[in-house]
């Protein structure tokens, strides 16, 4: 039944077939045995053994083909079929331990299918199998390894994909070994990787050289027509070389077509990047490697994090922050990188702004050198300035928090600079952060962002002169343009469910939750300030909550602006002028009404006087002709006007008299002729009229 041609009677053999095994046939507990297997000379066999264990033998080798035949099945090339048979392998997988490993690796070979729904659909069954088998996390991770990661034939999809996979395992501090191969297989993409990159960029340089030579040859060759133009031209023998008008346009699409494959390769390779350094941030915590492979693999991610795509910069970034956290050789070249990404024009358009500020926080607060955080301040406070404004409120609350942490760094905000010393100024061009001399400094930058057009940040700013700490930002998203035109446009917000906020629907179980204000994530410090320990900010809406202000509220021109945020004083201003403009025109089409005309400077009004009920003619006229253009010059009572529209006036009547008399004599003559017709047409035989040709 299983091998039958038709593709539906199959599947369902194979279906019933799947369940008859799970159910009733195969043990849970153990794998089937071959009858050569069996201990046959042991004491005690019976002939009930010796028909059980035959039993089991040919149950083994029946099971050995529907697995054969599932496996064919799983490459047909219907996706559907496909679908099932990869779902029944993770069904047999998870449910008995029979022929395990083959079915282990049909299903992590579809993870290189080229239909991407079934890739996806072979991810999900792999992690879900894990879940349900903790203990296999290190034989999935191997298999993986040996089928696509050593092959060099494998595409950059599937790549992609078996990446994506093996980050989304969750390890425990019992998983040490599958964490240290995960590393391994980590790294040694890594090296691929980058090895492919610069190749690729190698191979782009050398084709540059190469068309720069070329135009130089061309304007040789040019230099050579000209000449050999300007000489006497002599007869061309033999056949001319024809030349086809579309093999430029040839030429340019293919050329066109490079380009695209190789944009799409470079963004393959960012995207494999951020896979795997997801990988490592989560896999590093729990792995236990030795000092020197460390070492090896750490110049690999420093590598990365001058190069590539911001978004995998600021991955690289949290990963050797946690890795300066272990070693701590390694933290001056890590403060240098994460000082140098500060001025990168990037960070504009990143959307891990959120996650740059956690990490760019975390360094700060465990770094003991006051001088080096004195360096950061500064030029976090030169990039509120170039940057937008979600930026810029994350940024001051950042150091915000890092001033009350360390109140000592409160003298670049109190303490004059000392000019008498000219060689320890500070500059701002240093490499290394803690030669910038920025402690002999004072944050100038905030003068100017005390003068921003965002009420927020001049907000923040006054509050970090005063000494007082900024309101605490779970959100840089209520920042953003896109927050304010939602708001903007009336956008009633929804309602904060407490258990729905707190449950973050849609997010990763392996993301990290944001720090709450009123949660155990607050440590107090110094003077009673409240210090951030995990997370500073999120960048994404929470529950789909906008917040704030409702807009649609009739009341809201009456609250008082003390008791508006910063940010929401614009609307508050906005409707309370809108109210007096409202109330103004009111009052105004009030006054108008009760005399019952409006008064549009027309003159009307005027007309009516003080009495509502009687209308000066006179008045009336004049308001009425005085907006009337005027055709001839005349007195001041337009006597001239008045014959000139008589003489008109008479002129069209005579025409109007002319025209009736014309119109009346050939009357009765058409009466006739057309009463004449219709008797004809009415004598016809058949009924109908008939009409003549004209």
């Amino acid at each position: 039944m299983v091998k039958k041609n038709n593709r539906r009677e199959a599947l369902l053999a194979v279906a019933s077939v799947k369940d008859l095994m799970v159910i009733n046939l195969l043990p849970s507990n153990r794998k089937l045995r071959y009858f050569a297997d069996q201990p046959i000379n042991a004491s005690g066999v019976t002939s009930a053994h010796w028909i059980m264990w035959a039993f089991e033998d040919k149950l083994k080798r029946h099971y050995f083909e529907l697995i054969q035949t599932m496996e064919a099945m799983s490459y047909d090339p219907v996706v559907h079929t496909r679908q099932n048979m990869v779902t029944f392998f993770e069904d047999l997988l998870e449910q008995k331990p029979e022929q395990e490993k083959n079915l282990l690796r049909l299903l992590v070979n579809k993870l290189g299918d080229n239909e991407r729904q079934l890739a996806a659909r072979a991810s999900y069954l792999i992690l879900k199998l894990l879940n349900a088998h903790p203990n296999m996390k290190f034989i999935v991770v191997k298999t993986i390894q040996e089928l696509l990661l050593t092959k060099s034939s494998t595409k950059e999809r599937v790549q992609y994909y078996t990446m994506i996979t093996l980050n989304q395992i969750i390890l425990s501090s019992k998983d040490v070994n599958t964490a240290n191969l995960l590393l391994e297989v980590y790294f040694i993409f890594f090296k691929k990787l980058l090895k492919i990159t610069q190749d690729n960029d190698a191979a782009e340089a050398a084709e540059a050289e190469a068309a720069g030579q070329v135009s130089d040859n061309e304007d040789e060759g040019k230099k050579k027509a000209a000449e050999t133009a300007a000489a006497p031209k002599k007869e061309k023998k033999g056949r001319e070389q024809k030349v086809y008008i579309g093999q430029k346009a040839l030429r340019k699409a293919k050329e066109e077509l490079a380009k695209k494959h190789a944009e799409e390769e470079k963004s393959m390779d960012n995207k494999l990047l951020a896979a795997i350094l997801t990988g490592v941030n989560r896999a590093l915590p729990f792995a236990k490697m030795e000092d020197e492979i460390m070492d090896q693999h750490v110049g690999v991610i420093f590598q990365i994090a001058h190069a590539g795509n911001f978004n995998t910069v600021v991955q690289s970034l949290v990963l050797l922050n946690h890795i300066a956290r272990i070693r701590p050789a390694i933290a001056d070249r890590f403060y240098r990188t994460l000082y140098d990404s500060l001025l990168d024009p990037r960070l504009d358009g990143t959307s891990k702004k959120a996650m740059y500020l956690n990490v760019l926080f975390k360094a700060m607060k465990a770094d003991s050198d006051t001088k080096r955080v004195m360096a950061f301040i500064k030029r976090i406070m030169q990039a509120c300035l170039q940057n937008q404004v979600e930026f810029a409120s994350g940024a001051l609350f950042l150091v915000s928090q890092v001033l009350a942490l360390n109140p000592q760094l409160n003298t670049m905000l109190t303490q004059p600079e000392d000019h008498d010393n000219a060689e320890h100024t500070y500059d701002p061009l240093k490499r290394d952060p803690r030669f910038a001399n920025a402690q002999t400094s004072c944050l100038w930058e905030t003068a100017l962002l005390a003068h921003h057009y965002h009420p927020s940040i001049t907000h923040s700013v006054k509050q970090v002169f005063a000494g007082e700490q900024v309101a605490a930002i779970s959100n840089l998203h209520n920042h953003s343009l896109a927050h304010f035109l939602d708001r903007f446009v009336f956008r009633r917000p929804k309602a904060e469910d407490s258990k729905k906020a707190s449950a973050m629907r849609g997010q990763s179980l392996m993301q990290p939750f944001v720090a709450s204000a009123d949660g155990p994530d607050f440590e107090v410090g110094e003077q009673g300030a409240r210090i951030m320990r995990g997370n500073l900010l999120s960048s994404k809406r929470v529950g789909g909550v906008i917040g704030g202000l409702d807009l649609t509220s009739k009341k809201i021109a009456d609250l008082q602006k003390s008791d508006m945020p910063a940010d929401e004083q614009f609307f508050l201003q906005f409707f309370q002028t809108k109210k007096e403009r409202m109330g103004k025109r009111v009052k105004k089409s009030k006054q108008e009404g009760e005399s019952g005309l409006a008064d549009d400077n027309t003159g009307f009004a005027d007309a009516l006087g003080d009495d509502a009920d009687g209308l000066d003619e006179d008045e009336v006229w004049k308001a009425m002709t005085s907006g009337m253009p005027r055709t001839g010059e005349g007195d001041e009572d337009g006597e001239d006007a008045d014959d000139d529209d008589d003489d008109l006036l008479a002129a069209l009547q005579e025409d109007e008299d002319e025209e009736d008399d014309d119109m009346a004599e050939p009357g009765s003559d058409d009466e006739d002729e057309d009463s004449a017709d219709l008797e004809e047409d009415q004598s016809d035989d058949d009924g109908f009229p008939t009409f003549d040709d004209e």
